[in-house]
């Protein structure tokens, strides 16, 4: 029992370190348990490879098996081929404390017992004691998740942080700074929580033993020439790097035995080189080489141990007694991972390869570390180069002025001479240094080209002549890296902020054997939004360049023996560039019109420093230009004409560049496009051009941009005009990089916008492309100011004045008919401004707009430009202050979009912005009526997240209390910019509202009269397939009619102000679906009637078609009731936002997934009927079959004629709603068709048929008989003579045809073996 015990717990302990281990190498930061042990605890110690481990228990029983089954035991104690324990030892007494960590997930529905748990947790004493051997030390409140729009929002607590991965993997809503996060906008799916801040004073370090064993001898020099050329410490993530990597043994088959021999600064043990023999000296009682592979898989030590740092947190474990083998690896630390240094270097072993192995290269952490020769010559390229000599190392050859240094250097370097001066463009080749581990040789080559074939076919003759020499060196060491000298060919030379830049590396044509790798700053780059790799050649495009991306750039390619790499240094440049402006960027011109003029012209503060060219991008070449004689202190003109290329069409591209010290500031592009004939459009600003062509125009003097056209045969159309005041450009460049010029420039910054903005008004006014560039830079400064000053508000105040003045209607309607979000990000910037106004006490008055800042005192009365707002006493604090600002004139800046249905609707008041730095529950505002004449008025707000984020008009929280014919007085529970808006007439009668619930309590009654008389007669008029189809439809859709009239019910008493989100989308789901349905089972009527009349011989069993009917009538339903909730409800797009529980229409037309499938439907029936009544006039139909089978499909013919017109007749009307939204008389129309519907079921579904007037006839008419025929005996024929006359006359008679209402007879249906009851 002990034994199992014993190999459970080794099993076990094997399993977990393997896992954990590699779990601690990937994420240290997860440790469910830490453990504090006492060395005097009864343990365990056991080793797998050259892991040591410890087992800790606390069970008597099990120590007291323990320490009977170690006793007497003898070690290594082998568990299986590749597993055994190599030493055990027990150590006695029991003083253990085991520490848990335990995650507690809370769910609370009331955002208050947050701050309650919070400061529970603040005010509680810890420990706290829970039993006699169980205490809680502390509890922490990490990470609290809230929900934010449609997803979370899960903050840490103080003193926690997310970690960088997982910062980046759920995108985080603050900024990373030291590789953690405060916030993250998601929930993890794996249960993921705050951890405690890394401290920036501690850090911890880990070493890991890897094996590798590879086939190929030459992937040892690779690897060492790798590790050798590898920079460190390397950056793995944002808080851990690897500090270096030791190749530290080598092992290899040597006959029938294995040689393991130890890398330089490496060695094997005294107690390892007698156990396994040595194969040199054993010398200051260490090896560097035995005959054979330890079984223990022990490893070379580094000899000396290193002093270990102070902030060393590695934990060895102790053991009572020394055992066989290597030093046992550390334990998990107990704290997070950080950056610093490592103790102990790492110990890769490698085995086993085939033969000998050379040492390797000292790792170095630079490329230039050590010894250096004099300055190279000039050249492309510099290599640096290593080989082995095979001999014993002298320490002297470390000594450059030693005699041996000179006697090896002065035997070598005139070999590396006369081999490499062959090479094609070769410069010179110096020895640099040795180095130990045999002789290792470093020097450096200069060329100006490289052959790696020609290099490898010389290394091999070098080794060969060194032989010669007495220098055992051997072929295989020659390893090396090719640094290129010269520069990535880059599509700018000088970066300016928000450039895009281009990095191609000229790779030598021997050496492009794969794909290579990108490096910044030290970190490998891939495919992503910032940066793009292609290849042939190898190309690194990088997006937006900011101050950020400044640093070191390196491309990396490994071939074989060689690697080549280039690396260079990229900065941003804080200056403004030089400004482009083409004369046209498009040009279409006609071969046989001579030469096509080019012109640019350039915009700097300093134009004399600037370099303008033409250059043709097909050639390179530069075109002759001519710089123009009127340019001015900061601008000029160069031009320059082209030669037709006729023929076919050709399209040629011609760059203007702008030269700043030589190198290339700027440039933009112009596409010509030659072509034959003659133009499809002609036109004095576009120019000529064929159909379809683009032509596209640089702007008017002190504009930047474009003006685009295309030729639509015979007119240039589609114009769109993106010109943008010159200056306006330099500050939009300007106020991008005011985040990282301070908040001490934002004052100066916005006083020049001012200055500029009135000063070129009349230039603003007429440009929309200028006035959103300026709301944009409106947008950039509120982002970034902090604090706003009076003086400030006011040059901003002026700014917006500009823009909103009249002379701007004209902009403003072309950028709303646009639909930007320009007006919205204006209104928004001054929202932004206003709350971060630092004065208590203020009171601006511009053109157009009002600003007035002051303490509340309640109740707060105040009179306005043509406005008054009351806020009622809400038990605010003293120094509550509030702000209100009011635009007289956005009556056209802000468009008439809303989320009713009225659309041509209009401001009819000023606009007014009131922020509170509280929370407001009630307040009142009164606006003046513009407009006096009659109308209909709305309390609304300007919603910035509606319509897709680009702001609408929304009247939620707000409601008219009292309206006059000169006022509006409007009660909101919310602050924000107010308006009221007015419709010339909306049709809200009471008289609709009437009609529709009268109509659809007569509908449903209908309805359900109808389903009754159904299932009254059904077994007397389902007599053949045809009936039985033709009633199995009309049940349905008179039941899905009435379904949907309930949940319209349903939907109207949930509707109004604050509607429920989930009952509204309930019932407009259930509406939408059975709808639908409806329109569906007339489809299956009208198919089912084609079936019958046009496939006459066809028959089909009525499973089948049963089956058919539901999965069309209600599948096909439901699939698209689903898909419109699906797509929409996450937009809160389902349901109108106007308080109806009916499909949305202004926002996301989630109402045209009913009408579109609607009106088709009705469309094919309407086709149907037609084919059937050609089908009719060209023969008899049905001439074969029974006069019921006939009866049914001439009722079918007659419901689908009445029913499908009625419908369709009434969703025309439904559009015509929407079109004209404001006619009352299309809204009565609708409304009475759609109210009634269930009527026209009723009618034209059931009563119209005789067969079912008969059978309620007969129904209602046989119960009197039957009373008659029982009751008297003697007064006339008795029932049974009745039913015997009458089975005589009708015996075998399945149906008798109802006599017409004229004839006052009806009958009455019964089974076909059943007498037919017929009253004359």
């Amino acid at each position: 029992m002990a034994l199992h015990k014993l190999s459970l717990i080794t099993i076990l302990m094997v399993l977990c370190n393997i896992l954990a281990t590699a779990e601690f190498m990937e994420n240290p930061e997860d440790l469910p348990e830490v453990r504090d042990m006492d060395t005097n605890s009864p343990s365990v110690e056991i080793r797998q490879k050259r892991q040591a481990m410890e087992v800790t228990v606390s069970d008597i029983p099990v120590v007291n098996d323990l320490t009977y089954l170690l006793t007497p035991a003898t070690f290594p104690l082998r568990l299986e081929s590749t597993t055994e324990i190599s030493n055990a030892n027990l150590t006695t007494g029991l003083n253990i404390k085991s520490y848990y960590i335990i995650d507690i997930d809370v769910t609370v529905s009331d955002i208050a017992m947050i701050d309650y748990l919070r400061n529970f947790l603040k005010e509680e004493q810890f420990p706290i004691v829970l039993n006699n051997d169980t205490e809680l030390i502390n509890v922490n409140l990490t990470t609290v998740c809230s929900p934010n729009g449609t997803g979370f929002q899960c903050k840490c607590e103080e003193q926690f942080a997310w970690s960088y991965n997982s910062c980046v993997k759920y995108t985080p809503c603050d900024d990373i700074i030291d590789g953690i996060c405060g916030c993250i906008s998601a929930v993890p799916s794996d249960g993921q929580f705050c951890s405690f801040k890394p401290s920036l004073d501690t850090t911890s370090h880990y070493i890991s033993d890897i094996d590798v064993t590879v086939s190929d001898p030459a992937m040892i020099d690779h690897l060492r020439n790798f590790l050798k050329e590898m920079q460190y410490p390397y950056n793995i993530t944002t808080d851990t790097e690897l500090i270096t990597v030791n190749l530290t043994t080598v092992c290899y088959p040597n006959g029938t035995e294995f040689q393991c021999r130890c890398e330089d600064q490496f060695a094997w043990s005294y107690n390892s080189c007698v156990t396994y023999t040595p194969c040199d000296d054993i010398i200051h009682d260490t090896c560097e080489c035995i005959n054979a592979m330890p079984s223990d898989g022990q490893s070379c030590h580094i000899q000396p141990h290193p002093v270990m740092s102070s902030t060393t947190q590695t934990v060895y474990t102790t053991t009572a007694s020394p055992t066989k083998g290597p030093t046992p690896a550390p334990l998990k630390p107990s704290t997070s991972p950080t950056k610093g240094p490592t103790p102990a270097p790492l110990k890769p072993s490698t085995s086993p390869t085939k033969g000998p192995t050379p040492a390797p290269l000292k790792p170095s952490t630079s490329p230039t570390k050590g010894p250096t020769a004099a300055p190279l010559k000039p050249s492309n390229f510099t290599w640096k180069m290593s080989f082995k000599i095979q001999q014993n190392f002298d320490k002297k050859l470390t000594d450059q002025s030693s005699s041996i240094f000179r006697t090896f250097k002065e035997a070598i370097e005139p070999v590396l001479i006369s081999n490499y001066k062959h090479i094609n463009g070769f410069v010179q080749v110096e020895v640099l240094q040795f180095r130990s581990g045999s002789v290792i040789t470093d020097f450096v080559m200069a060329t100006n080209s490289v052959n790696s074939t020609e290099i490898a076919t010389l290394d091999s003759n070098i080794a060969a002549d060194l032989q010669a020499l007495g220098y055992n060196t051997d072929p295989r060491s020659f390893s090396g890296v090719i640094y290129a000298n010269v520069p990535f060919t880059k599509n700018f030379d000088i970066i300016y902020p928000g450039y895009t830049i281009e990095l191609t590396c000229e790779v030598p044509e021997s050496l492009q054997t794969g794909n290579g790798s990108w490096f910044v700053n030290g970190v490998p780059v891939s495919n992503n939004t910032k940066y793009t790799i292609t290849n042939s050649p190898p190309t690194l495009t990088v997006k937006d360049m900011s101050i950020a991306d400044n640093g070191l750039y390196n491309f990396t390619l490994t071939n074989y023996f060689l690697t080549f790499t280039h690396e260079e240094n990229l900065s941003v440049t804080e200056d403004i560039p030089p400004i482009i402006q083409l004369n046209q960027s498009s040009i279409n011109a006609q071969c046989d019109n001579g030469n096509v003029p080019l012109r640019c012209c350039v915009t700097y503060y300093n134009i004399n420093a600037i370099i303008t060219e033409w250059v043709d991008n097909s050639t390179g070449k530069t075109v002759n230009s001519s710089i123009e004689s009127n340019g001015t202190m900061t601008e000029k003109c160069t031009s320059a004409r082209v030669t037709p290329e006729c023929g076919v069409t050709v399209t040629k591209t011609f760059t203007c560049r702008a030269k700043l010290g030589g190198t290339v500031a700027a440039q933009q592009e112009v596409k010509v496009t030659f072509f034959s004939g003659a133009p499809d459009c002609n036109d004095t600003t576009y120019g000529v051009g064929t159909n379809g062509s683009v032509s596209i125009l640089g702007c008017a003097a002190n504009f930047m941009g474009n003006m685009t056209a295309v030729c639509v045969k015979p007119n240039w159309t589609f114009p769109e005009d993106n010109c943008v005041f010159s200056p306006i450009v330099t500050l939009l460049q300007y106020s991008q990089k005011l985040a990282e010029l301070g908040s001490d420039h934002v004052p100066l910054f916005v006083h020049d916008l001012n200055t500029t903005t009135t000063s070129f008004q009349l230039d603003i006014e007429q440009s929309p492309a200028t006035i959103s560039t300026i709301v944009t830079i409106l947008n950039n400064v509120a982002d970034v100011s902090g604090n706003t000053s009076i003086s400030m508000m006011e040059d901003i105040l002026e700014t917006v004045s500009v823009l909103v003045s009249n002379d701007t209607r004209n902009s403003w309607t072309q950028l709303n008919g646009n639909n930007t979000d320009t007006s919205s990000l204006l209104l928004e910037s001054v929202e932004n401004f206003t709350k971060s106004l630092s004065s208590d006490s203020v009171n601006i008055t511009k053109p157009n707009i009002q600003l007035n800042k002051t303490t509340l005192t309640f109740p707060f009365k105040e009179s306005l430009n043509l406005s008054q707002i009351l806020i009622p006493s809400q038990g605010l604090p003293n120094n509550t202050s509030i702000t209100t600002v009011v635009f007289t004139t956005l009556d056209f800046v802000l468009p008439n979009r809303t989320n009713g249905k009225i659309t041509n609707n209009f401001i009819n008041g000023i606009v007014m912005l009131v922020y509170v730095n509280q929370t407001i529950k009630n307040v009142s505002m009164t606006f003046d009526k513009r407009n006096k004449t009659k109308g209909s008025n709305q309390c609304v707000f300007w919603n910035f997240k509606v319509f897709n984020d680009i702001g609408g008009w929304d009247s939620t929280g707000c409601q008219l209390d009292s309206e006059t014919d000169d006022n509006v007085t409007c009660s909101c529970n919310h602050l924000t910019s107010f308006s009221i808006l007015m419709s010339p007439f909306v049709p809200n009668s009471p008289f609709l509202d009437y009609i529709t619930y009268i109509g659809v309590g007569i509908s449903v009654g209908c309805l359900v009269l109808c389903l009754i008389i159904e299932a009254s007669v059904w077994n007397i008029v389902t007599k053949n397939s045809t009936a039985h189809m033709r009633h199995v439809a009309i049940v349905n859709i008179a039941l899905s009619l009435l379904i949907a009239d309930i949940w319209f019910i349903i939907g109207a008493a949930v509707s109004g102000q604050n509607t429920p989100k989930n009952a509204c989308s309930a019932a407009t789901f259930f509406i939408h679906f059975f709808y639908l349905a409806l329109f569906f089972w007339m489809l299956i009527s009208a198919l089912f009637l084609f079936y019958r009349t046009m496939m006459v011989f066809s028959h089909m069993s009525k499973r089948t078609m049963m089956a058919i009917s539901f999965t069309v009538g209600y599948g096909a339903p439901l699939i698209i009731a689903i898909i419109t909730i699906a797509v929409t409800a996450p937009k809160n797009g389902y349901f109108g936002q106007d308080g109806v529980c009916w499909l949305n229409w202004y926002q996301t037309k989630a109402l045209l997934a009913f009408v579109i499938p609607a009106l088709i439907i009705v469309f094919v029936n309407l086709l149907i009927l037609i084919v059937i009544l050609v089908k009719l006039l060209m023969r008899g139909v049905g001439e074969n079959r029974q006069s019921e089978e006939k009866n049914a499909l001439v009722v079918i013919a007659r419901c689908v004629a009445v029913l499908t017109p009625i419908f369709g007749i009434t969703w025309g009307f439904g559009i015509g709603t929407m079109v004209e939204p404001t006619n009352l008389g299309i809204q009565i129309v609708f409304t009475l068709f759609n109210a009634f519907q269930g009527c026209f079921i009723l009618v034209f579904g059931t009563l119209i048929d005789s067969r079912i007037r008969s059978a309620i006839a007969g129904r209602f008419a046989f119960l009197p008989l039957l009373s008659t025929g029982t009751k008297s005996t003697n007064a006339g024929p008795s029932l049974s003579s009745l039913a015997d006359r009458i089975r005589r006359r009708g015996k075998n008679v399945y149906n008798v045809s109802s006599a017409t209402a004229s004839q006052g007879s009806y009958e009455a249906f019964v089974n076909s073996d059943e007498p037919i009851l017929q009253k004359f």
